[in-house]
């Protein structure tokens, strides 16, 4: 009699317990519709202890994680599905968000491309790439998926809203700036510049128009500049800017560089500038670093090597050595601030024929970046530099951005 109760008791048990989970799941749900994730990834949590390998639960917990910009863990919650179903497209398309949502958009493309192998005709694939060209400004693209998920899914609400959240390509960009430089040993000077030309997903081309008045001159400066992506996810970029006369500024300018982003959420920049002086050649090396944390942050690294040759050979030529670090963070959607330091001859944000001679210097910069809407933005700038010559320099400018 005690053995039939007992399994009485073991059968009750095994009919309850999916009925109890079911319930478990729907409070989960409502505890996500309510954007409660904290309480639903509890939920969940306890749901796994009853089933360890329930793969829909870390998925869950994994996506809670993400929302909740706790990224490593889910990173790591997901790593632990692939690891057990390494074609588990679901997974797969989690982690490229999470990635994205961190800026590393090479590593989400990667993860989108495993996951389009594996499920072609699923559009939850189509709509993290088409999240994934929005991101980065790809606007057709992202439309192009969009409607690619909308024939998969015509009832899809969440790719209807995506649609007309896209923001039709502004190839046309005008800048204008200005900025003020005030010495300790001489009078204010300033400079003013248009920029316009056409920014395409694969080529920006644009000219420039200066005005300096510094030191007692005014000078007039033009210029082109050029930018072109190229196969492996090269930005290879140049410019020329000439100014006939000019004296305290570089008659002629001439740059170019390369940039391409690497493994481990590091990007490379690596660029060669020849300043040409009435007085001077003035040469600059100058390779940059920089590094996107998990978090809407990052930081980049400037080396600057530059060489003087005087045109009268009666003063040997000189090498100098600077360093630059800049900290950056978007505190929120539209803003993003940026603090740093510089220590050498020169930072090289604008040089000028008082910053040929030989000294030391500290450098102080800050900024704010405020993206007002996706057609205007604008720059605010400032720096101070401390020179071992007793000498001091305060810059500060803004820049302003329209996108039509």
């Amino acid at each position: 009699m005690s053995g039939r109760f007992t399994w009485m008791i073991l059968a009750s048990a095994l009919v309850c317990a999916p009925i109890m989970a079911q319930d478990e799941e729907q409070t989960a749900r409502n505890l996500i519709r309510q954007q409660k994730f904290a309480e639903a990834r509890s939920v969940y949590e306890q749901l796994l202890k009853l089933d360890p390998d329930n793969v829909d639960y870390q998925l869950q917990i994994a996506r809670l994680c993400s929302w909740m910009k706790e990224y490593a863990r889910a990173t790591e919650t997901f790593d632990r599905v692939l690891k057990r179903e390494p074609k588990n497209a679901e997974a797969l398309v989690g982690k490229a968000y999470v990635e994205m949502w961190q800026h590393h958009y090479s590593e989400a493309e990667g993860l989108l491309a495993q996951a389009r192998k594996l499920s072609p005709e699923d559009p939850d694939v189509e709509m993290a790439w088409a999240r994934l060209c929005h991101y980065q400004g790809r606007e057709r693209a992202a439309k192009e998926h969009v409607s690619r998920a909308l024939k998969l899914d015509p009832a899809d609400s969440e790719a209807k809203d995506l649609q007309r959240e896209i923001d039709p390509p502004r190839p046309v960009e005008v800048h204008l700036g200005f900025s003020q430089d005030r010495f300790s040993f001489t009078d204010a000077g300033n400079m003013g510049f248009i920029n316009a030309g056409y920014s395409g997903e694969q080529t920006h081309v644009s000219l420039q128009y200066e005005e300096w008045s510094q030191f007692g001159e005014r000078i007039r400066r033009a210029g082109l500049n050029l930018e072109k992506k190229v196969r492996g996810g090269w930005w290879l970029r140049g410019n020329a800017t000439v100014g006939p006369g000019a004296v305290v500024v570089p008659r002629q300018e001439y740059a170019g560089g390369v940039s391409h982003a690497l493994p481990h959420h590091l990007a490379l920049d690596l660029d060669y500038q020849l300043m040409r002086f009435r007085a001077a050649d003035v040469h600059l090396a100058s390779p940059a670093l920089t590094y996107y944390f998990t978090k809407p942050v990052w930081v980049t690294a400037t080396y600057y090597n530059s060489w003087t040759e005087w045109r009268t050979g009666a003063t040997p030529g000189q090498v100098n050595h600077s360093w630059a670090g800049q900290y950056y963070q978007q505190v929120a959607r539209p803003v993003v601030l940026h603090v740093g330091y510089a220590r050498g001859s020169e930072a090289f944000e604008a040089l000028t024929i008082d910053r040929l001679g030989i000294f030391q210097a500290n450098t102080y910069l800050a900024g704010v970046e405020l993206h007002i809407t996706r057609a205007y933005s604008a720059e605010f700038f400032g720096s101070y530099q401390v020179r071992s010559n007793d000498q001091h320099q305060t810059s500060f400018g803004v820049n302003f951005t329209v996108k039509q």
